[in-house]
């Protein structure tokens, strides 16, 4: 009996160590989280109407997405910049590629995902309502309350799926033709009467 319990000393003391190891190591993670400033944050965007969206966005513009491409700053944040080809403008003057700043993207092992922030493709058709920015590039305004997505159906042509909160003939959420988005957006930003 004595041959058997000494083979498994070794192992239980080696299996204690172990565990005195894991321990060690989770509080030492657990004192260095705990030291560092918590940052919470958190994100509510309000429904806007397509009068507000359409007042607070400089350029609205159908667009394709040309590329992406993704950065690190300095803090460790990654960022993207998309840029597009304008297809159509229903508000503001600008280039015929603008250059579009959207929130998160992968960069080497570490991707960053801001749930309903839009990361555009290559080949994205899409409304954008776009503000400018101190560096020159576009931000969407309501982060994607202004990036509509485009889908084109058969025997319909393209279409937009609308916010209930857009109002007016928009209010059903349904889909509804760009063309008659952009339609309304050029007579909310000269000032009609809506309809």
């Amino acid at each position: 009996m004595k041959g058997p319990r000494q083979r498994r000393g070794p192992a239980r003391a080696s299996r204690r160590c172990g565990r005195r190891a894991l321990l060690h190591a989770v509080g030492l993670l657990v004192a260095i989280v705990a030291s560092r400033p918590l940052v919470a944050a958190a994100l509510t965007l309000a429904p806007m109407t397509l009068e507000q969206l359409t007042g607070n966005a400089a350029l609205v513009v159908r667009a394709r997405c040309i590329d992406r491409s993704v950065t690190r700053s300095d803090d460790g944040r990654i960022e993207s910049l998309a840029r597009f080809e304008v297809v159509a403008r229903a508000k503001g003057e600008g280039p015929e590629v603008v250059a579009v700043h959207q929130l998160g993207g992968r960069s080497g092992d570490a991707e960053l995902v801001v749930p309903g922030a839009p990361l555009s493709e290559p080949g994205d058709d899409v409304v954008l309502f776009l503000e400018p920015r101190d560096d020159g590039t576009h931000g969407v305004v309501g982060l994607a309350i202004g990036y509509l997505p485009v889908v084109v159906l058969p025997g319909s042509g393209a279409a937009v799926r609308t916010s209930r909160a857009l109002g007016g003939v928009f209010a059903d959420g349904g889909l509804h033709s760009v063309d008659e988005l952009l339609e309304r957006v050029r007579e909310i930003a000269s000032g009609a009467t809506p309809r």
